[in-house]
């Protein structure tokens, strides 16, 4: 009878010690999935990553709702080069001189840039001025933009003229295109760099050296390069 009693307490033994070895496992494994348990939310490490990248320099693209521009640059002009003042009066030089300007508009929130602009260029005998509409489209790519430029506006000669005309009066039109490139420095400012081709047409009314009176349109062209800063301002990038 002893040894009966003897091996239900053995059977009874191992069993409780099996049920405790069970609940100590069963609460190892709770403490470890609630210590593990906090590292769960990756999204914001993932955010994190994101928001940086976004902020590195290949993000940066302009915008703006105000842009105001200064540009200058040489330039050269012939302004009879597809139509003279006519007569025996000889066609007009081709010169060389600085030119100067500024531009005022919007760019929507975006790239595509809607404004008026003002030009002036120096060529000694005379000055040369332009001012119009001016439209810019821009391809915003990571980090050098693609821009073009067309101008359309009023040209006018100021200040002499190639011909000795005196009493001289002109006004007319001007038509430009260019490209170049844009270069985001900080977000409220960028530096760009264009090349660009314009027809100048003026009507030309004045006295020749002989006394005799001219009144003809001359057709001329322009070729500069520009460089210049623009600054940036409403709406522009966080970063």
């Amino acid at each position: 009878m002893k040894y009966v009693v003897f091996l239900i307490s053995g059977f009874l033994f191992i069993g409780a010690t099996a049920y405790a070895q069970d609940a100590a496992d069963s609460a190892t494994s709770s403490t470890a999935d609630a210590t593990q348990a906090p590292a769960e939310p990756t999204p914001t490490s993932d955010a994190a990553t994101e928001e940086g990248e976004k902020r590195s320099p290949y993000y940066k693209k302009v915008q703006g709702w105000l842009w105001i521009e200064g540009v200058v640059g040489p330039s050269s002009y012939d302004p009879d080069s597809f139509g003279s003042l006519g007569g025996s009066t000889p066609n007009a030089p081709r010169l060389k001189g600085p030119e100067g300007g500024f531009a005022v508009g919007t760019a929507f929130g975006g790239g595509f840039f809607l404004g008026w602009f003002y030009r002036q260029a120096n060529y000694g005998e005379y000055k040369l001025m332009k001012t119009g509409v001016e439209f810019q489209p821009t391809i915003r790519i990571p980090y050098v933009h693609i821009i073009f430029r067309v101008d359309l506006g009023f040209a006018r000669m100021k200040g002499g003229n190639p011909y000795g005309l005196t009493n001289m009066d002109n006004g007319g039109i001007v038509a430009s295109g260019g490209f170049g490139l844009r270069v985001p420095l900080v977000r409220w400012m960028s530096l760009f760099g264009t090349v660009d081709w314009s027809f100048v047409g003026l009507s030309m009314r004045g006295d020749l050296p002989g006394g005799t009176r001219a009144s003809s349109w001359i057709l001329g062209q322009q070729i500069g390069g520009n460089f210049g800063l623009t600054f940036h301002f409403i709406g522009v990038r966080k970063n």
